[in-house]
């Protein structure tokens, strides 16, 4: 006689985030949503930021999601710690309601939250550190918020049972800087689940008015000091400069940090009429389908969504030579990268892809593959399932 295997109980896990705005972390909440599936987990979503469009493809899954209280600026010490603890107490409501048997976290604010909600409740809360950004903190040495999150940092990694971060080099990074055994920190490799292999390329000739011939290149990220998004647009004044190929640049991203300066800059340099700045979009698929060259000229990275996507569409790209692109970009074979915050050295590279159509397809070819062999979601998430289970 066949025994029937016992079928396992579904997890209830939530998933605590600042904001559901576009960005790569926000975007990975979602594969891993998609990852871990919904026949052994039942998911819930929790955020306090702002909202956005990543709310929508959530609650499209049927996945729950709840918008705890608003915090309040540190620059009002009462307002602010009235309320974090209204905060705090709406999420360990929200926990006990619920019935959560696990927690994720995702980004600096939510990695604070979850490990002390995680130890005030009882619940196994993991942080997740998708790059080293949050460790360098670019406002005044005068303002108490760089210490006060230094602090919190130097306490919340430390008593975390166990730390998720998307790449090796950032469990070096932060291993050192808080002195954590390797043990406590574990590598999921980002990745994303794509079914988007059916999406049809945007038509860019009827949407801008442009021919056919005109070299396309596309940029995605928030508009930041991080990404760098100004020296795309130097490299663009270069370009237009030699007049050897028209280009048309679009950069998709938020629109807030440094998009003014970015205006101004497409504005000074007479650019207006081939770098564009599209705000977001819910066709990045399609536009990276519809393009000739990805370009990343971030200052640093983690492991980038919009570079794994980019690779899954097989497109060409051109990236810094930055901490989280150059381990995952290797150049000449699949992508090329360029000195960080060198505009020049990135025109002549774009010259160079222009020019050589065998380097285009080969570098199309090895991008896909590596997405293949490396980001695919359904594979990369089998250490965070096993993780998850271990510990409900």
């Amino acid at each position: 006689m066949i025994q029937k295997v016992p079928k396992q109980k579904k997890i209830r896990l939530l998933h605590i985030v600042n904001s559901l705005w576009v960005g790569g972390a926000e975007v990975l909440l979602l594969h891993y949503i998609k990852g871990l599936g919904m026949e052994e987990y039942d998911h819930f979503v929790y955020y306090f930021g702002t909202d956005g469009p990543i709310r929508g493809k959530i609650e499209a899954l049927e996945i729950p999601v709840y918008k705890g209280k608003e915090r309040a600026s540190i620059k009002n010490p009462i307002r602010f710690c009235v309320a974090l603890l209204l905060l705090m107490q709406d999420l360990l409501s929200y926990i006990k309601n619920k019935r959560i048997q696990v927690i994720l976290a995702h980004l600096r604010t939510a990695n604070q939250l979850a490990v002390i909600i995680g130890k005030l409740s009882g619940v196994p809360a993991f942080p997740t550190v998708h790059n080293t950004m949050p460790f360098l903190d670019r406002r005044s040495i005068w303002d108490p918020r760089v210490y006060i999150h230094k602090a919190i940092d130097a306490i919340i990694y430390r008593i975390a049972d166990r730390i998720l971060v998307v790449s090796e080099e950032i469990k070096e990074i932060i291993g050192q800087k808080f002195r954590l055994k390797n043990s406590k920190i574990m590598v999921i490799k980002n990745g994303i689940v794509f079914k988007d292999s059916l999406t049809e390329p945007v038509n860019l000739e009827d949407e801008f008015s442009i021919s056919k011939s005109t070299l396309k290149i596309l940029a995605v990220g928030r508009l930041n000091y991080q990404k760098a998004f100004e020296v795309l647009v130097r490299a663009a004044a270069e370009l237009t400069t030699l007049g050897r190929h028209p280009i048309y640049v679009m950069i998709v991203g938020e629109e807030a940090g440094e998009r003014k300066m970015l205006e101004n800059l497409i504005y000074d340099l007479r650019l207006s009429n081939c770098v564009k700045l599209l705000g977001i979009r819910h066709d990045v698929i399609g536009l990276m389908k519809a393009s000739d060259i990805f370009v990343m000229p971030s200052r640093f990275e983690g492991l980038s969504i919009a570079m794994i996507e980019a690779m899954a569409c097989g497109l060409p790209i051109i990236a810094s030579d930055a901490p989280g692109l150059r381990t995952y970009i290797k150049h000449g074979e699949n992508g090329l990268l360029f000195p960080i915050e060198d505009h020049d050295a990135l025109a002549k590279l774009i010259i160079e892809l222009a020019e050589d159509r065998n380097l285009r397809v080969r570098l199309s070819h090895q991008a896909r593959a590596s997405f293949e062999v490396d980001y695919d979601m359904r594979k990369n998430i089998k250490t965070l399932n096993m993780l998850l289970r271990k510990n409900v």
